[in-house]
């Protein structure tokens, strides 16, 4: 990208620069494209960092009332899978849904099973809160431990978490 932008910024400026002396449109093109260059490299090297943020602070906001969902459901003995699948159709948690779709993708059409889904989706999140609940998750389910135990403590401790940070 910064290639292409500078052959661009080298060539465009000086097509009209060119009533000025030769070297004085050289070198104002030369500038340009070097400029116009470091600029879109920048842009390219930071606007994957800008996103992964994005996406960190979203889910983060969402995550504790996603949890307090999650109980809830789980509650109800529903099976952890429908979890998932509520809580996607919902589409109450805009922050977490990408992150929820790749769940059920992998359960419905690739056919892994929920602790693979949770462990693949957790390797790949921004979120450190949302990776800690998934492999806390994996572990409740593979232990053998009560799911909806282990969502309630959790829906307890974020929302705690949530409300201090928020004083």
């Amino acid at each position: 990208s910064s290639a292409i932008t500078f052959i661009l910024f080298l060539l465009i400026p000086f097509l009209f620069l060119i009533k000025q002396s030769i070297t004085q449109a050289i070198i104002k093109s030369v500038l340009i494209a070097i400029l116009a260059s470091v600029i879109t490299f920048a842009l390219t090297y930071l606007y994957p960092s800008f996103t992964v943020n994005s996406r960190r602070r979203e889910i983060k906001n969402d995550l504790p009332f996603a949890i307090i969902h999650m109980s809830a459901v789980s509650s109800s003995g529903a099976k952890p899978v429908s979890i998932f699948n509520l809580i996607l159709k919902s589409e109450e948690y805009k922050g977490l849904n990408p992150e929820i779709r790749k769940i059920v993708n992998y359960i419905n059409l690739f056919g892994y099973d929920l602790s693979t889904s949770l462990r693949l989706v957790a390797s790949t999140t921004p979120s450190p809160e949302f990776k800690e609940l998934l492999t806390g998750m994996v572990s409740t389910i593979e232990s053998g431990g009560s799911l909806k135990d282990y969502l309630k403590g959790k829906s307890e401790d974020t929302l705690s978490t949530y409300k201090l940070e928020r004083k």
